[in-house]
């Protein structure tokens, strides 16, 4: 397998992963199977790290418009807002951001 085809098959199996989280599905040996794959191809040199952080971060941002920190950072503000905010729920879902 060459760097394209095996990069070919990364977006593949993230944009599902990914497609499934965007419906809230988490699919745990999905990520496993994708995480097994991705780290084969740095073993056997057909990507390095950095070139897998990439295709992860690309695919991500297709899926979701963001980056992987940045909705992070979104999910773990509402999180707060949640646990810490009485006050959350006064305001429009329409103005929460």
């Amino acid at each position: 397998m060459n760097k394209q085809n095996f990069s070919h098959e990364c977006i593949r199996q993230l944009t599902e992963y990914f497609n499934l989280l965007k419906q809230n599905k988490v699919e745990h040996e999905l990520r496993n199977r994708i995480q097994g794959f991705i780290n084969a191809g740095e073993f056997m040199g057909i990507i390095n790290h950095q070139e897998a952080v990439q295709i992860m971060d690309d695919t991500h941002f297709q899926i979701f418009g963001m980056s992987n920190s940045q909705r992070r950072a979104k999910k773990d503000s509402i999180k707060f807002a949640l646990k810490n905010d009485d006050d959350f729920f006064d305001v429009p879902a329409i103005n929460r951001k």
